[in-house]
């Protein structure tokens, strides 16, 4: 039962030690969710400009062709 006991806590200090040298998934995946969802708004803001520069091109288009 001893050795039972201090093999658990052996093994508990060596994968708690582990646990500071191994690559951390999560932060990988939360910084690519992130970037990605930088990217998505940086592209809506774009699209969004684009839009308005187009819609206020139609709208001139209109008034010129209205004086005609």
């Amino acid at each position: 039962m001893f050795f039972t006991v201090m093999a658990m806590i052996g093994v508990a200090v060596v994968l708690f030690i582990l646990s500071f040298f191994l690559h951390d998934k999560f932060a990988d995946l939360e910084n690519q969710i992130e970037q990605f969802s930088i990217t998505t708004m940086q592209d809506t803001y774009q699209m969004k400009k684009k839009i308005k520069i187009l819609e206020e091109e139609l709208l001139s288009d209109d008034i010129g062709q209205d004086k005609r």
